[in-house]
């Protein structure tokens, strides 16, 4: 099944078949966060993990709270692709204005190039931006994050926004 132009729902189901209920979760990830960043960089994405099951996240070490284990109000999914991961980190939390909830560069060693990058959606997310060691093996630390241009207008006082 398609859920956008560039992603199927098989590619997020590594692990086993997602709910139907969070399909929709998943196709606004896909929509709104990865054809994007697919779009920005002209190069395909390679989903490393998508949807876990409750058990499959406990099987793995997953963390207790994981959005891989997905609801209807938040999703999310690994991912690799073809260029730089520290350039399309840095442009997805720096410059893209994408509505993602959390985006973890991940790394296998401490001074190892990035393995795979973290992204998730969320109803109401927050735009946090982290780094460490893949499956939790380190504290993530946390990376700047550019702020929404409402919320930049809001911050610096200007009431000419919205209308």
């Amino acid at each position: 099944m398609k859920l956008t132009e560039h992603f199927n729902r098989e590619e997020f189901e590594h692990s086993g078949a997602m709910p139907s209920n969070v399909v929709p979760a998943y196709v606004n990830l896909c929509a709104e966060i990865l054809e994007p960043i697919r779009e920005q960089f002209e190069t395909p994405l390679t989903i490393t993990s998508g949807y876990r099951s409750p058990d499959h996240n406990k099987e793995i070490g997953g963390a207790k709270g994981s959005q891989h284990m997905a609801t209807p109000d938040f999703c999310a999914a690994d991912f690799k692709c073809a260029v730089d991961m520290q350039v399309v980190f840095d442009w997805i939390r720096l410059s893209s204005g994408l509505p993602f909830d959390q985006v973890i560069l991940e790394h296998e060693h401490g001074d190892g190039p990035p393995a795979c990058i973290h992204i998730s959606w969320a109803k109401d997310y927050r735009r946090v931006a982290l780094e460490g060691l893949t499956h939790g093996r380190s504290s993530y630390v946390k990376r700047d994050v550019e702020l929404p241009i409402i919320a930049k207008a809001h911050v610096d006082g200007d009431e000419h926004f919205g209308g």
